[in-house]
């Protein structure tokens, strides 16, 4: 599988943006071109909050988890309604249920369905081989909000083009 990988981006790129600063600054002006159904796990609920502003604006329509139990429970439930996601993007640390943890066993659930790994501890995760192969890719944090719209969608154009061709 392949494992992007986006590091060592200065808060700055998310459009003055910096998680923790004061007034966040102004969010990235999007350009339009899907919008998705986005699950975002994080137990920091400035995190959630900034990943809702920011893919918000891109158009994405975005549910927040505050932790993986509760993630699996959205993922869950939104799968039964017929409403399932387009992309996860889940932190790798997390007090009730880990990132990789929750990435598995939302694979073994759909495999179709991407998942980004969020992450302060990328460079250590690269660095050590521990990139696990249940997710597409992996971003560090706090992510440029235009790269990480950018890897959404590329990420969900495979199954994007499958839905279009079927109609």
């Amino acid at each position: 599988m392949n494992v992007s990988s986006i590091y060592d981006e200065p808060p700055c790129c998310a459009g003055g943006m910096e998680i923790g600063a004061p007034g966040w600054g102004t969010p990235p002006q999007p350009k339009r071109k899907r919008s998705l159904h986005i699950l975002c796990i994080d137990d920091d609920e400035q995190v959630r909050d900034f990943m809702t502003l920011c893919l918000t604006r891109f158009e994405h329509r975005v549910t927040v988890a505050s932790g993986g139990k509760h993630g699996l429970e959205l993922f869950r439930a939104a799968t039964l309604g017929n409403h399932p996601y387009e992309v996860v993007i889940t932190d790798l640390g997390m007090p009730d249920m880990d990132g990789q943890r929750v990435a598995r066993i939302i694979k073994a659930e759909s495999p179709q369905t991407p998942i980004i790994m969020m992450t302060g501890w990328g460079t250590f995760m690269e660095d050590k081989g521990e990139t696990t192969l249940s997710v597409d890719a992996v971003v560090g944090k706090p992510p440029c909000m235009q790269e990480l719209n950018n890897l959404v969608l590329r990420i969900t154009a495979p199954l994007y083009a499958e839905c279009q061709r079927l109609k």
